[in-house]
């Protein structure tokens, strides 16, 4: 079948309005978080959060469409260079970058700072599609296996290099985009019983969880002892699970750093040293403080004491919803929530609609980061997670963030606009 060359379809408006609204609401709570009721002459300066932000924004206005003029083959052809440059810039920043709240993730270039781990969000995206879209692949051989996961594997290394958790997470996350296009459901079962132990071993004595395992075990295996497959299997899950607890509290004693540990022992409501209830424990409150006094409708637009007067630490940033949730209340803050699962909701269709494999796992893995930014930032502000530094998508300051999730949202448009242009 020969492609329709005039086949384009109109820029999807869901997507589209979804993404205006989350940018301009997310400068109108910057500019909040920073307005002491002085209109003067230095309003408009960019030393201001709120004007920086309003800059972002307007040169990701001028990418999204610029984007929007771009050939989708042009974008499938510039993937792997796109891949290849963002984990130069990664490997630059682990020589030359700024080191802040130990997290070495930053380049200083005077006027501004770029942050390359949140570029490589989207550049590990369009290596993973152009992958999935060689001719003849499956993803079955182990071949095709490992080249997927080093793929993901490479950019992860070097963001831990950096010590940024939050990013990690987001690059686990392309796991789901992996399960979408194949891999068992039995990974992500084990990675959820992965956390599982995890949590448990820094709850409970070692001791608890192993008697508890071997139980289980015995149990299995009387029940399943005509499965010899399954028995080795469960065996391999009971000496794993043995050897894997001890290590979760020696990673945790040994290697995560004192104000990491320090940010997981206030989720799991141990007793905490002073120096700790001062520091992460306090702006957790204070998060929880802001986003609790706004009761159901908020209190009102720039009315917010938590958030005008800095109670809440970095609200333009980490901390943004708290300052939705003050102001808002819990209407505004579940408007929000429904805005984002609607435009997640509608990304997957334009994702299960593609033509190809490269739009239908380009978009995928869009979800995927997205999702992932709003679950982990959203839970760490109400004390669900610990908190670990990443911004909410589209509303929080920072401009390589705005960039990089505008090209995300534009790259996605586009390659659904000129879907019908590929074959099947």
């Amino acid at each position: 079948m020969v492609p329709n060359k005039r086949a384009y379809d109109p820029i999807d408006s869901t997507v589209l309005y979804c993404y205006l609204f989350l940018v301009v609401l997310g400068i109108m709570s910057i500019f909040a978080t920073e307005y002491n009721g002085d209109i003067s002459a230095s309003f408009f300066s960019l030393k201001h959060s709120y004007m920086k932000q309003s800059l972002w924004a307007f040169i990701s206005g001028l990418m999204f469409f610029s984007i929007l003029g771009f050939d989708r083959r042009i974008l499938q052809l510039i993937s792997y260079p796109v891949y290849v440059f963002v984990l130069g810039l990664l490997m630059l920043v682990l020589l030359v970058g700024q080191k802040t709240k130990g997290q070495q993730n930053w380049i200083n270039l005077g006027a501004f700072k770029l942050q390359p781990s949140e570029f490589a969000k989207f550049g590990t995206a369009m290596a993973l599609a152009k992958y999935f879209d060689t001719p003849s692949m499956r993803f079955v051989t182990r071949k095709e296996h490992f080249i997927a996961y080093a793929i993901l594997g490479i950019p992860l290394v070097l963001v831990a290099g950096q010590g940024d958790a939050g990013s990690c997470l987001v690059f686990a996350a392309f796991i789901f985009v992996l399960n979408r296009e194949g891999l068992s459901d039995l990974v992500i079962f084990l990675g959820l019983y992965i956390i599982l132990v995890s949590v448990l071993s820094l709850l409970v004595s070692q001791f608890i969880i192993i008697s508890i395992t071997i139980v289980i075990f015995l149990l299995m295996v009387y029940w399943n002892w005509g499965n010899k497959i399954l028995v080795r299997v469960l065996s391999v899950i009971l000496i794993g699970t043995c050897l894997y607890t001890y290590s979760v509290s020696y990673i945790f004693d040994q290697v995560l750093e004192k104000h990491q540990r320090d940010r997981i022992n206030v989720i799991l409501g141990k007793e905490l040293s002073k120096e700790a209830k001062r520091g992460v424990a306090y702006n957790l409150n204070q998060s929880k403080i802001a986003i609790g006094s706004g009761g159901i409708i908020g209190k009102g637009y720039l009315q917010g004491t938590q958030t005008r007067y800095n109670y809440v630490p970095e609200t333009s940033t980490d901390f943004i919803f708290s300052a939705i949730g003050e102001e808002w209340g819990f209407a505004g803050s579940l408007v929000l929530i429904m805005v984002y699962v609607l435009m997640l909701q509608r990304l997957l269709l334009l994702a299960d609609r593609q033509r190809n494999s490269y739009g239908r796992v380009y978009i995928y893995s869009v979800v995927a980061i997205i999702f992932t930014h709003v679950a982990i930032n959203i839970s760490m502000t109400i004390g669900l997670l610990p908190v670990i530094g990443i911004p909410l998508p589209l509303l929080s300051y920072g401009g390589s963030s705005l960039i990089s999730f505008t090209f995300m949202i534009a790259t996605a448009l586009k390659l659904d606009s000129e879907r019908r242009m590929t074959m099947r």
